[in-house]
């Protein structure tokens, strides 16, 4: 079995032969060029909206850079604030040849990565506070808005299916602290839910699958996901993972991020050992895998204990797929 055909699998709701890898099972799209959702190759400066990022070295990545005014104070404004990108401007062709999709490996898996989700874009256009804010005080306004970038978004999937030849987009948009989602679940169901739908409709009628990103606590609303077309879960570890598994059975495939905070605190405080990792990642990763089609989502970060968890989940990969 390929690489590509282990993926597929995977995004089928069906077990291959491993844990398939981003890093290493795929032909990675990261960042799109002339597709600027951030400033261009993750550093500071503006991205195709005109909002202004800053590079920060301590998240090793780009941030909106709240020194500088937002483009948009009243979401009742957008229409006359907010320029949208012209993608019929770009070079698709001139793109894809920079960002050498024709050395794309054929045995492995076409996967793009499509930043700036409907909440991102958002607060990345108003600043956080006012976003949340415009959720509940111009839910109409908001919707509208949401409405012009699901066809942005559509847009935008057209071109990465054409001329990149994408198999699954990994489509972001963050609603959540580790503790709870940033707004109500009744908030996201009428704001967020159905714009999220007609992007993933529009993804599954191009051929591709529909891989939600989405970083926070969100055990509310995990088992919607597939009413609405989302084939893969690509979430953090701080969820109930295995209790979201049993509601959405094979509907559903989950692509995790270890529970890195409790690592990360047993850490800072002395107390985490190397049989103490080894135990904590071994009881997550048999305990997803064993109910329902998982893989690990491996994040580097520099800390001693990173090298051993990833030894410990291939360790537990070798005896899920040898049971």
């Amino acid at each position: 079995m390929t690489p590509k055909e282990n993926f597929r699998k995977f995004f089928q709701h069906e077990r291959g032969e491993w844990f398939p890898s981003f890093f290493t099972d795929a032909n990675l799209g990261v960042f799109i060029t002339g597709m600027d959702e951030r400033a261009p190759r993750n550093q500071s400066g503006k991205d195709f909206f005109g909002c202004t990022w800053v590079f920060d070295p301590v998240g090793n990545a780009a941030v909106p850079d709240t020194s500088v005014p937002p483009i948009l104070e009243d979401i009742c404004d957008w229409r006359e604030k907010v320029v949208f990108p012209d993608l019929d401007a770009v070079d698709w062709e001139a793109s894809a040849k920079a960002d050498k999709v024709d050395q794309y490996d054929p045995d492995k898996f076409n996967y793009t990565m499509l930043l700036e989700g409907p909440f991102e874009r958002l607060h990345t256009l108003m600043g956080f506070e006012n976003a949340l804010c415009a959720m509940l005080t111009d839910p109409d306004e908001v919707g509208a808005f949401f409405d012009r970038l699901a066809e942005l978004k559509c847009k935008e999937l057209d071109i990465l299916q054409k001329y990149y030849h994408t198999e699954a987009v990994c489509f972001h948009d963050d609603w959540g602290t580790q503790k709870n989602m940033f707004f109500s679940p009744d908030i996201w169901r009428s704001l967020i839910k159905p714009r999220i739908k007609k992007i993933a409709e529009h993804c599954h009628s191009l051929g591709m699958f529909f891989d939600m990103h989405s970083c926070g606590k969100m055990d509310q609303i995990i088992a919607e996901f597939p009413e609405i077309g989302i084939d893969s879960f690509q979430g953090q570890g701080i969820n109930d993972i295995v209790g979201a598994m049993k509601k959405t059975g094979h509907s559903l495939s989950y692509n995790i991020t270890p529970k890195y905070q409790d690592l990360e605190a047993a850490a800072a405080a002395g107390s985490l050992t190397e049989e103490e990792v080894r135990s904590r990642i071994r009881e997550e990763v048999l305990s997803c895998a064993k109910n329902g089609i998982y893989t690990t989502a491996f994040v580097p970060v520099k800390t001693w204990w990173f090298p051993i968890a990833m030894q410990e989940a291939k360790a537990c990969e070798k005896e899920i797929f040898t049971m």
